[in-house]
């Protein structure tokens, strides 16, 4: 349970982190580039060298670990485009809908045993994230539809996906500490190759310029960022939970702390049926942990 508290604890840091960027005008972009630059020099400090080489591509995880690159990037994008477009809480609400997705594939591929106790849990889970994501100002509203209202559904679909590639990975390659890092480094390293080509083109057009608070906010985003993935894949070769309870365990968790930093730090305004929701998320939480332990 450790491995799932330090991830759920350092996922609510990079949930809030993008209000902090908006706050002090930092460029997200080069922020999210430098960032997977920091998780691949940090998880090369953790395994004690750095393992990309030529021969790497002949691992059967290394395809995965090049969609799982492509993923990291562009997940991240979106997720801070919806902080600055839509706030903190709106944001991870959508983002942790998606754990119906790798709870229904663990159930198919995996045969995870998914309790009566459990399965409430999870439609509780469902529904306190519903309910947390209702905004009183958005009620009655007749604004109209802007591409920024599709980023929930997308979201939810690749935040899904990214979650099931972990177990998938975890579940099928990484079956020691060496292969684990070796495959988060991979997808990390793809990520930032991605994003320094279009950040080069940008700094050769003068699109964008660089700055060294992008860089230390980089730092202070990676570090993190790399740990929080590491340590859900350590709590997913743990056999104290399965992962149809690990998973919205870590997302529900995320959620309910953001959101509690939503309300405390950035004064963010909820409605009667956002804290009740609030309220269910922990009551889940300890469903699906019953459900999966009996």
């Amino acid at each position: 349970m450790i491995y799932l508290l330090i991830s759920v604890l350092l996922n609510a840091y990079i949930g809030v982190v993008f209000a902090f960027f908006k706050k002090y005008r930092i460029d997200n972009f080069q922020a999210i580039v430098f960032n997977y630059g920091a998780c691949v020099i940090t998880g090369s400090v953790v395994l004690g060298n750095f393992p990309v080489q030529v021969q790497i591509v002949r691992e059967t995880y290394f395809n995965w670990a090049l969609l799982m690159g492509v993923l990291f990037i562009s997940v991240f994008n979106l997720i801070a485009i919806s902080t600055v477009k839509a706030g903190v809480t709106i944001t991870q609400t959508a983002n942790k809908l998606s754990l119906v997705i790798p709870v229904v594939c663990s159930y198919f591929l995996y045969s995870d045993h998914i309790s009566l106790v459990k399965l409430i849990g999870i439609v509780v889970a469902l529904l306190s994230v519903l309910l947390v994501s209702i905004k009183a100002k958005s009620i009655g509203s007749k604004k109209t539809l802007g591409w920024e209202y599709f980023l929930p559904l997308i979201l939810f679909v690749s935040s899904g996906v990214i979650d099931t590639l972990t177990k998938y990975a975890q579940h099928t390659f990484l079956t020691n500490e060496l292969l684990s890092n070796t495959y988060l480094i991979c997808g990390f390293f793809t990520a930032f190759c991605i994003g320094f080509c279009v950040l080069l083109y940008l700094y050769i057009t003068r699109k964008k310029i660089f700055s060294f608070r992008y860089l230390t906010a980089g730092i202070l985003l990676g570090v993190p960022n790399y740990f929080s993935i590491y340590y859900l894949v350590k709590a997913l070769q743990n056999d104290a939970l399965s992962s149809s309870a690990i998973i919205p365990i870590n997302n529900i968790g995320v959620l309910f702390l953001v959101s509690l930093i939503g309300i405390f730090i950035f004064k963010e305004k909820l409605s009667r049926w956002n804290y009740i929701g609030l309220a269910l998320t922990l009551l889940s939480i300890l469903l699906i942990y019953y459900g999966d332990k009996n």
